[in-house]
């Protein structure tokens, strides 16, 4: 057992005493010999022989002793602290002696009495934090729901608050648009207390923050905006709302709100239409030129020949069918750009059955609803298919006195139809809302036309028809009559783009999964406002308190235990800022190794070669982690391993991890030195922590985190509070000497 140095110079001065007692002894007889010279046999060494054998019990006696009342009351210590400010629920040994089992007895009685209070303690900061709890998640739900993309940053650009949309739009690869913070391309990564000049060109951030600081200043300007344009590292054009933040009695400015929405799209649309109308006019006005030129002619001189008439007739008529030609050619082309001045919100079908039914009720109409059981999402103008539907009702009213009719909505519209559509679309892309009715049997055309009776869409002369409204929708509108006489107008309305997926899918089937999926269940962390506090122009790191470090805390899976030989598979890491771990943060990724991943490995870490076949080689992947883990600090169990893993690669990636390091293994062995076994396992169930997902990177480096955080207090009870303390009370220890 590794013991305390203390500990070691009490048993080597015991040792000591009795050597010198045993040499004193031996040099006594020497002495008396020749005083005794008869003495022979037995009577001359049995003096020496009972002196080796009271020296051998009182060896004994001196360590069972010492292993008692040195290295067990350590021991008791180390434990009573433990429960004191790591994990109440823990319970001292009762083993030893009667007394020491009698204190060990007492010290639990009291961790059971401390468990109690903090129990109660929680309860009342619970109870007393519910309304605050309940805004924060109010907070949090709505930031996350946002579609611009939303980032609250301190003065030195330090991102405290971010939302999902804003980490969307920031993303530099296609793995970073899944939602695993952990992931990106060329740029830097999204996260609590990064750097937001990694993601927005500095240049960029200073201009308009130096505006706001002067208008902030400025009297009478007290809630400045400043706008720009941004272009995001995946090339993306965002535009940028600034806003200022200010806190304390003083309203000084603290931070700046940035609201981001992404220009691409409206912006080629807006230059293919700059495009489109450029090149109507300049068709358009070369036509018009030739009716205009033929239309006076003709008026200048009324008595030409009617040969001559009739050309410029015909030229009049070319150019009329020709710019006829043009208008439908442009309408085509540029249907979806058109469509694109549309807003189409999500709205439940129950909702939009609701508003035209009220709608028509109001019109004198009697309305029956048939609903899905399930409500379906739709993505539609809400306002002009009620206008739409209700103008064509009111011409079914007017005309035929028709004033009973029946809605209806089926989720799946090609299933329905009769094949109205391309063979192409899918029948979860599209909803039918039916408006039917009791009707004679009569001319399809007849009813059709009502669909193409105009209807005012605002308070100007703009105006559409119901199938105008249809196709900007990217549907249709027709109608049907069945044998029964049920008569109705069939609508193919879009349904949003997550229920048309989910209706394309197969239900899903059971698959083998990694464990620690369900250690990332809770609600993101995308805030953390503390860190308004955080040092502004730091001292050296080393002299940095522990709890105000950024950390990022890794592990990794590799084909054996040679560095020099084998390689790593997996690499999986989560971020600790302001003392809290950020469980969405997180760096998840498998590796292809290049060679066969060994059996034996395979039935530890569930790693096989299939796994990896299609995933990315180490280059491609520690650039990555370099940027995830950047001006953070390095934690990890047994570091000196994952190091060297690491720095065999530095030549191959051009990557080389320079982050100041600490190992869980080593800190242990500082705060339980009396302790004989400082694996996780062992160390996590000291602590009081449930470990999950072993032996998976991500898995392991979770339960590595949590276990550093509840090294933290019991460091500092030592006297250890800062980086550099930690850095060298670890190099004193045993297992720091482990090399690879």
């Amino acid at each position: 057992m590794k013991r305390t140095q203390t500990s070691y110079l009490l048993t080597l001065g015991a040792l000591f005493f009795l050597a010198l007692g045993a040499a004193g002894t031996w040099f006594l007889l020497r002495w008396l010999e020749p005083r005794n010279p008869a003495a022979t046999g037995l009577a001359r060494w049995w003096p020496g022989a009972l002196l080796l054998v009271l020296l051998l019990i009182s060896g004994g006696w001196l360590y069972r002793f010492v292993q008692t009342y040195f290295f067990h009351i350590h021991e008791l210590h180390e434990q009573a602290a433990l429960i004191l400010h790591v994990n109440p629920a823990h319970r001292v040994a009762l083993d030893g002696p009667a007394e020491i089992r009698a204190l060990a007895e007492t010290l639990n009685e009291f961790g059971g009495a401390h468990e109690q209070i903090l129990a109660e303690r929680d309860e009342q900061l619970r109870v007393a934090r519910a309304d605050l709890e309940e805004e924060r998640n109010m907070l949090a739900a709505l930031m996350s729901e946002l579609s611009s993309g939303i980032l609250v940053c301190n003065l030195d650009g330090q991102i405290l608050l971010y939302n999902r949309s804003a980490r969307h739009l920031l993303a530099q690869d296609a793995a970073s648009e899944s939602d695993t913070p952990g992931s990106a391309g060329a740029g830097g990564f999204v996260g609590l207390g990064r750097s937001v000049f990694g993601l927005i060109d500095r240049e960029a951030i200073t201009h308009a923050l130096a505006q706001l600081t002067h208008y902030h200043a400025a009297a009478g300007r007290r809630e400045p905006v400043h706008t720009f344009v941004i272009t995001a590292g995946s090339g993306t054009l965002l535009r940028a709302r600034m806003a200022p933040f200010a806190s304390g009695a003083d309203d000084q400015l603290a931070g700046f709100i940035l609201a981001l929405q992404d220009m691409t799209a409206g912006i080629e649309a807006s230059s293919r239409r700059d495009f489109l109308l450029q090149t109507f006019t300049e068709k358009v006005r070369a036509s018009l030129g030739n009716m205009r030129a033929a239309i006076e002619t003709i008026s200048a001189f009324p008595e030409m020949p009617a040969p001559q008439q009739d050309d410029f007739h015909g030229i009049i008529e070319e150019e009329a069918r020709e710019l006829s030609g043009l208008l439908d050619e442009t309408m085509r082309t540029y249907a979806q750009d058109l469509k694109a001045q549309w807003r189409l919100e999500e709205m439940s079908s129950s909702d939009l059955l609701w508003a035209i039914r009220n709608r028509l009720e109001q019109d004198g109409c009697a309305v029956t609803l048939v609903e899905p059981s399930t409500p379906v999402w739709l993505k539609i103008d809400s306002y002009a298919l009620v206008h739409g539907t209700a103008t064509l009702v009111r011409l079914l009213q007017q005309d035929y006195q028709i004033n009973a009719m029946e809605l209806r909505l089926l989720p799946n519209a090609l299933t329905h139809t009769r094949n109205r559509r391309g063979a192409s679309d899918s029948p979860g892309h599209y909803a039918a809302l039916d408006l039917g009715w009791q009707a004679p049997q009569n001319s399809s055309s007849q009813w059709q036309g009502l669909t193409q009776q105009a209807f005012a869409v605002d308070d100007s002369d703009a105006t559409l028809s119901l199938k105008e409204v249809a196709e900007r929708h990217g549907g249709e509108v027709w109608f049907q009559q069945d044998d029964t006489g049920r008569a109705y107008f069939r609508l193919l309305l879009p349904r949003t783009r997550s229920e048309a997926t989910a209706a394309d899918q197969p239900p899903p089937t059971s698959v083998a999964s990694r464990p620690v999926s369900n250690e990332l269940e809770s609600r993101p962390e995308y805030y953390d406002f503390d860190l308004f506090h955080q040092l502004g122009q730091r001292p050296e790191v080393d002299a940095q308190p522990l709890r105000a470090l950024s950390y990022t805390v890794f592990d990794s899976e590799t084909t054996g235990l040679d560095p020099n030989q084998d390689e790593i598979i997996s690499l999986g890491a989560v971020r600790i800022v302001n003392g809290r771990m950020l469980r969405q943060e997180v760096f998840d990724r498998l590796i292809n190794p290049g060679r066969s991943i060994p059996a034996v490995a395979t039935n530890v870490h569930g790693i096989s070669n299939a796994m990896v076949a299609t995933e990315p080689r180490i280059t491609a992947v520690l650039p990555s982690f370099g940027r995830f883990a950047e001006e953070t600090v390095l934690v990890a169990h047994n570091a000196a391993f994952d190091m060297r893993m690491l720095q065999q690669k530095e030549a191959a990636t051009g990557v080389r991890f320079i982050n100041p390091v600490l190992d869980t293994l080593l800190l242990s062995a500082v705060v339980h030195p009396n302790q004989s076994d400082h694996s996780l396992e062992e160390i996590a169930k000291r602590l009081g922590i449930n470990v999950l997902g072993r032996h998976t990177a991500l898995g392991d480096a979770i339960v590595t985190a949590e276990v550093f955080l509840r090294l933290i207090p019991l460091l500092e009870q030592q006297g250890i509070h800062t980086l550099g303390d930690a850095r060298t009370a670890a190099q004193q220890t045993y297992f720091a000497r482990i090399q690879y």
